[in-house]
């Protein structure tokens, strides 16, 4: 009886470490189910879109030649301090609206493509002119098991899933990996997605690189969901301890 006893609060002893654990292999990011060669672990996902699509944020910088500076190239000048104010959103036909030049159609062309579109477009208002463009305001939302929620905003068109939570400051040890959601608007149509960033294959993912408006969730696992985050470990096992101790004292 008294060694029946005592294996039982072993058994128990034992439940509360295991059950105060995470596996390892529900942290890892992109594994492989098998030890691969290095000529076997090159992966070929979507190409990166660098082109401009209806919805991006454009900052606008232009200068020129002119010995004196025109209206226009004084507020561009004034607006660096700031690029918020001298960008452009791009409309749902693909054109922004410029000062002097009006409507111009930038749709799915690359920056330097656009660049100088405008160059040419302005060559009859300024001498030499030059235009600089870049994205900004590419903006991600993370939420749930991750250490630092919240609204992200990037001076980039791309970025990875993986980049985006490393500025969330990783998912914590009681996120689940394996079940990410993304969801993600284009335009009036709004989808889900389901990720699993413990395998390798994500790299291969139309999902692994993030689009601007992106909201990514990441779900608790179960073990949080039913308690066991707060349960007070310590004191359980130290007063496990102290019974086998004393138990142990007054069965000898």
């Amino acid at each position: 009886m008294i060694t029946r006893k005592k294996n039982a609060i072993l058994v128990v002893l034992i439940l509360s470490i295991i059950s105060s654990c995470v596996p390892v292999r529900r942290l890892a990011y992109v594994q492989s189910d098998a030890d691969l060669p290095p000529s076997q672990m090159v992966f070929t996902g979507q190409q990166a879109d660098n082109t401009i699509r209806p919805g991006d944020e454009i900052y606008v910088r232009i200068s020129s030649a002119d010995e004196q500076p025109t209206a226009l190239t004084q507020d561009m000048q004034r607006g660096t301090q700031n690029p918020t104010f001298l960008s452009y959103t791009v409309n749902e036909d693909g054109t922004i609206r410029l000062p002097y030049i009006g409507r111009i159609n930038l749709y799915n062309l690359t920056l330097e493509q656009a660049s100088e579109k405008v160059e040419a477009a302005l060559s009859q208002y300024l001498f030499l002119p030059s235009v600089y463009m870049r994205f900004i305001n590419t903006r991600v939302t993370l939420l749930g098991e991750v250490n630092l929620p919240g609204v992200y905003e990037f001076d980039y068109k791309n970025i990875t899933i993986l980049q985006a939570i490393g500025y969330a400051r990783d998912i914590t040890d009681f996120g689940n990996r394996r079940n990410v959601l993304i969801i993600r608007e284009d335009g009036a149509e709004r989808s889900k997605h389901f990720i699993d960033l413990t395998r390798d294959d994500l790299l291969e993912s139309e999902f692994y690189t993030i689009q601007s408006g992106d909201v990514i969730y990441v779900e608790p696992l179960k073990r949080k969901v039913w308690g066991l985050t707060t349960v007070p470990y310590n004191l359980l096992l130290t007063l496990v301890s102290t019974g086998l101790v004393v138990y142990t004292f007054f069965n000898n």
